[in-house]
């Protein structure tokens, strides 16, 4: 098969630009240039520059750059939707695949068509979006999701709400996990993470919260029980809320200031990818309450490192936790105190997440998630035969 993918989210910028979907894209195409593949692929991708980080070329696979910038969506959806059909009948593609959740409105008859849905926030909680973005899903993401001959969902949960939300049939949605960069496999010593923690001031340890500033995060509510924490069980450990800024996220600063916590909850903005690890396996305990994730791969790479988790109960979470890391309602704020208080101080349970970090990497592998995409790719195309074309007109 000659398969396209609109790969225009990918990014290499130091933003939350280059967050969730970015990354999941990018080790999708690293996973398929790995394989030795029957098929071939043209890649659809922002610029000559992501070209040049993705690396060497592999002879079934081809990079097009598209002509717009990362800081006009804008011109990215009106390529989308009215440029992209065209270059798919130019070249003949076969299955073109969406990997962030939007196909073009006019595929060309004989294209199958595979989409990735990442999550359905804007249904759940419409609220912490902004009126564009609820905008935008509601007018495109929707329909690519009724159109597409297959859907992928990233967690059992993301196809849960596929089902019951937007009426997609089950027997047309594959769960795919995403992957998770083999650097969080890579162990540090004790003088590597006592060197880290002695220059950015955090030698007592600290909390880590690591993603995108935003509402459905729930970080107001990590820095309540952070404050309650301090107030009673005297904990020496700071908060550090990592992430780019992402949208409505003036309250979180407020909050902090509120509860006088100035000192102790630090933010360091947008973490390169090179010091990820590094935050990860330094911290005493990672903690991620968001109220709702399609998949939530800051789990998967905190476990991975071999660090205490504490993460929410509800959604996909449970299975980026793999049942290792502490689960408990985000809106209960003394749960959400005590579990992480158990992370800081259960030395039996700090040594199981240890001990399960090789289980993490290998259950979230690019190699599988890309084997995994693949078998997607080849039954949109069964489903999508000359017969079943004729059958739906």
């Amino acid at each position: 098969m000659h398969i396209g993918i609109n790969a225009q989210l990918l990014s290499f910028s130091e933003s939350y630009r280059n967050g969730g979907v970015s990354h999941y894209i990018r080790y999708l195409l690293q996973g398929l240039a790995r394989q030795e593949s029957k098929h071939t692929y043209t890649i659809f991708v922002n610029g000559q520059d992501v070209i040049d980080q993705l690396g060497a070329a592999r002879p079934h696979i081809h990079y097009i750059s598209a002509p717009w910038s990362e800081s006009q969506p804008t011109s990215r959806i009106a390529w989308e939707q009215f440029t992209l059909p065209t270059e798919i009948r130019r070249r003949e593609i076969e299955v073109f695949h969406s990997p962030v959740n939007v196909l073009p409105e006019w595929l060309p008859q004989g294209c199958a068509s595979v989409v990735t849905l990442h999550d359905l926030a804007f249904l759940r909680f419409p609220a912490v979006l902004t009126r564009a973005k609820r905008f935008y899903h509601r007018t495109f993401t929707v329909r690519s999701l009724q159109r597409a001959t297959t859907l992928i969902t990233v967690s059992e949960s993301t196809k849960r709400d596929a089902h019951t939300l937007a009426s997609i049939p089950l027997e047309r949605i594959r769960t795919v996990y995403p992957s998770i960069d083999e650097k969080f496999s890579v162990a540090m010593s004790a003088e590597e993470i006592a060197t880290f923690r002695a220059q950015h001031g955090l030698t007592a340890g600290f909390l880590l919260y690591l993603g995108t500033l935003e509402p459905r995060k729930n970080i107001i509510m990590l820095i309540e029980a952070y404050a309650r924490l301090r107030q009673t069980h005297h904990i020496q450990e700071k908060l550090v809320v990592a992430g780019g800024k992402g949208w409505l996220y003036d309250t979180i600063f407020e909050k902090v200031q509120q509860l006088g916590l100035i000192d102790t909850v630090i933010f360091p903005g947008f973490i390169a990818e090179t010091e990820q690890a590094l935050w990860y396996r330094a911290a005493s305990a990672f903690v991620y309450p968001s109220l709702y994730e399609g998949f939530g791969i800051p789990v998967a790479e905190a476990l991975a490192c071999g660090i205490p988790v504490v993460t929410s109960n509800v959604s996909s979470l449970p299975e980026a936790g793999m049942g290792i890391a502490l689960s408990v309602d985000p809106t209960n704020e003394e749960a959400l105190t005590e579990a992480i208080y158990q992370a800081l101080t259960d030395q039996h349970f700090q040594q199981r997440c240890r001990t399960a970090a090789p289980t993490v990497i290998q259950k979230f592998s690019a190699q599988r998630m890309a084997e995994e995409t693949i078998a997607a790719y080849e039954q949109a195309h069964a489903l999508h035969s000359p017969q079943r074309i004729a059958f739906v007109q």
